[in-house]
């Protein structure tokens, strides 16, 4: 059953809001994007616990607004609330493929919001000259370079072989090399990965099991490795290994092919989560664009495209190959990696746009106030990583998986 209840904001405006009956308040709240700590609840007068409190068919409830801004305004401007405040501000289209929406700060103090809509194919002319221009505008790639391009046979690196064959005549003129880890991959996956570098004309290199045992000096499987550190040492570190697994075999296969520029699939939401989770976490996220890893270049040339509208780009071109396969057991992310993802998506959901404006705040903090990070080659397995974060990391001499790996007794 639903009823009525009333939402007041400081403006001596009343709105009605829809609530289940049976429900917990929060949950109202929530559905409607209210912020919990910007209201009290009364029923029949009275201030309840918004948490504790179920809907009661009976009871009159208040929503009142303890903050003195525009919440009402602001969702119905951004078609979180369907009221009157914002009707006929926004233009529909009929053959409408993608809406794109941009609450961008104007400097001047505000936020100017602007909408655009894009039927299939101007959606993919959009789309990629997003991607050009994101290439361009953060100097990703320079003429004559040689790159060597990670490949995981998903969605992301997909869409990234065809934005940049797609948009070749438009970027500057470049060799191309790709890498596949299969340790961590499903067989699909390679297979994927190796149709892939044939459709685009890659050489592809493919870095197995016993290469990756090999670089590390384990005395067991890469997979018995990372179940020992999921299992007996922590397992919201697992992904975190898999990871520095990756890169350590990429940056192998780079330095053998004599190549110092990498790129990654990383897509707008990657590259926030990261952001966010070292805002949390207090440790230093490279750069929103491309960091520097010791005598490496890592480069992110999908950063200004977030993973819906790469995964439209692929709908619009090739729906056959718009598939993604369930993660490793081992690329099951502990719960802060969704919590920080969840905080991303419903910030873009809040405030479109907020990525970029994201992105240039970290990337001006990164260049005016961290510096260059130190760096190291693991005395182990190779691999470049940050020193000088901890004191206790200034005289390490192997990185922090390596470490993990030794005191878990995997290593021959």
């Amino acid at each position: 059953m639903i009823k009525s209840i009333v939402f007041a904001d400081r403006l001596d405006r009343k709105f009605e809001l829809r609530a289940k009956v049976g429900e917990y308040l929060h949950s109202t709240l929530a559905r409607n994007h209210i912020p919990v700590d910007a209201v009290v609840v009364r029923r029949d007068g009275v201030v309840v616990d918004d948490w504790q409190e179920r809907i009661d068919e009976s009871a009159e409830y208040r929503i009142e607004m303890v903050r003195a801004y525009h919440l009402p305004d602001f969702l119905s401007l951004t078609r979180l609330w369907d009221t009157e405040l914002s009707s006929g501000e926004w233009q529909t289209r009929p053959d409408s493929f993608y809406t794109k929406r941009h609450f961008m700060h104007s400097g001047q103090g505000d936020y100017d919001a602007t909408q655009v809509a894009f039927n299939r194919d101007e959606y993919v002319q959009y789309a990629e000259q997003l991607f050009v221009d994101g290439v361009h505008s953060k100097g990703l790639i320079s003429p004559g370079e040689r790159i060597l391009l990670a490949v995981s046979g998903g969605k992301d690196s997909l869409a990234l072989g065809y934005f940049l064959s797609r948009t070749a005549d438009r970027l500057p003129a470049f060799e191309l090399q790709t890498v596949h880890v299969t340790t961590f991959s499903k067989p699909l996956d390679t297979s994927f990965a190796q149709s892939m570098a044939e459709q685009f004309g890659h050489p592809l290199t493919l870095v197995t099991d016993d290469e990756v045992r090999d670089f590390y000096h384990l005395r067991v499987s890469p997979q018995e490795a990372l179940a020992e550190v999921k299992y007996k040492h922590d397992a919201s570190f697992s992904i975190a290994s898999v990871h520095s697994m990756m890169r350590c075999s990429i940056e192998r296969a780079a330095r053998n092919m004599g190549i110092t520029k990498i790129a990654f699939g990383l897509m707008r939401e990657d590259i926030c989560t990261s952001i966010i989770k070292s805002m949390f976490v207090g440790f230093p996220f490279g750069g929103s664009y491309r960091k520097r890893q010791g005598q490496f270049e890592m480069v992110y040339p999908l950063w200004p495209i977030g993973k819906k509208e790469l995964t439209l780009y692929l709908e619009a071109l090739f729906p056959s190959n718009n598939k993604q396969g369930s993660p490793v057991v081992f690329e099951r992310g502990e719960l802060a990696r969704d919590i920080h993802y969840m905080i991303v998506d419903t910030l873009e959901t809040i405030l479109p746009g907020a990525g970029f404006q994201l992105f240039e705040g970290h990337q001006r903090m990164v260049d005016n106030f961290l510096g260059l990070p130190r760096h190291k080659e693991c005395q182990n397995c190779g691999m470049s990583f940050s020193v000088g974060v901890g004191a206790a990391d200034l005289d390490a001499g192997v990185c922090e998986l390596c470490r993990v790996f030794e005191k878990l007794g995997v290593l021959a």
